[in-house]
């Protein structure tokens, strides 16, 4: 399960923002997996304008964080946190069918980019990817075997 992604590098000493809706899951000794192999383990966490500060042990300068942009952090099923109603992990929803609401195909989703402003989904459209606000108001539906999404004018052209 995606619990999170890395943003920008924070400070001299290796630190990174970090984007989550599921701040419990990013706490000091948490060893978290890499979307590009390998884990993390957490050594410490401080909250700052909407987001996490993260220190991991084994980032320790500025250069490492900055690589780390992008970085999807996850745990194994077993350490996920409950879900409420509503609400998807990310990792769930990659590789689904996104379809317009007349039932046309608009492609699969590739990835989810967690920010603090909002999450966004990344759908692969053959050709390009079109990056999605993940809202109610573009993506209405969300169902086991595909979401629905209605693009404004010209998103998909």
């Amino acid at each position: 399960m995606i619990v999170g992604s890395c943003g920008k590098a924070h400070g001299l000493r290796g630190e990174v923002s970090v984007y989550t809706e599921v701040p419990e899951a990013v706490v000091p000794g948490a060893e978290l997996m890499t979307d590009r192999g390998g884990a993390l383990t957490v050594s410490t966490v401080r909250p700052h304008k909407g987001h996490l500060v993260v220190g991991f042990a084994e980032v320790v300068d500025r250069t490492t964080a900055e690589a780390m942009r992008d970085l999807q952090l996850m745990v194994d099923d077993a350490q996920a946190p409950e879900l409420g109603e509503d609400e998807f992990w990310a990792s769930s929803l990659v590789g689904l069918q996104v379809q317009h609401p007349d039932g046309s195909q608009l492609g699969i989703i590739a990835r989810v980019v967690t920010t603090g402003a909002q999450d966004r989904i990344v759908v692969d459209t053959g050709h390009s990817q079109v990056e999605v606000p993940f809202v109610p108001e573009l993506v209405p539906e969300v169902l086991e075997t595909h979401i629905v999404v209605d693009p404004p004018e010209g998103l998909f052209d």
